[in-house]
């Protein structure tokens, strides 16, 4: 079992374990994923056509205070190893990331 967060709209992220494989990516998300580089630390899964399938806007993040993105839809956070193998997030980053999307808007600066 992997251990992430799924962060849904309009919702407080939330504690998941799902089964490893690239299905389970798809489910969470609801529909085909991408992993779009936001954070050095995490990998963040969204579904590739959120901004034009109609979900929901869902975080809105910011560098240096300006808009610079915005993520739609299911938003779910893992971790992977060194050969890029999807694994559990630790406690620690668990930590920190429920508390950075506890927030609706997200500085990254």
């Amino acid at each position: 079992m992997i251990t992430g967060i799924l962060v849904k709209p309009n919702e407080m992220p939330q504690i998941v374990e799902f089964e490893k494989g690239y299905k389970e990516l798809q489910k969470l998300v609801e529909g085909s994923f991408e992993m779009p580089y936001l954070f050095d630390d995490v990998d963040v899964v969204v579904n590739e056509e959120g901004k034009f399938n109609g979900s929901l806007a869902n975080r809105f993040l910011y560098y240096n205070n300006e808009l610079v993105d915005i993520l739609f839809g299911n938003i779910l956070l893992v971790d992977s190893d060194t050969e890029g193998e999807t694994v559990s997030l630790n406690e620690e980053k668990i930590r920190k990331y429920m508390k950075i999307f506890s927030d609706f808007h997200i500085y990254l600066n």
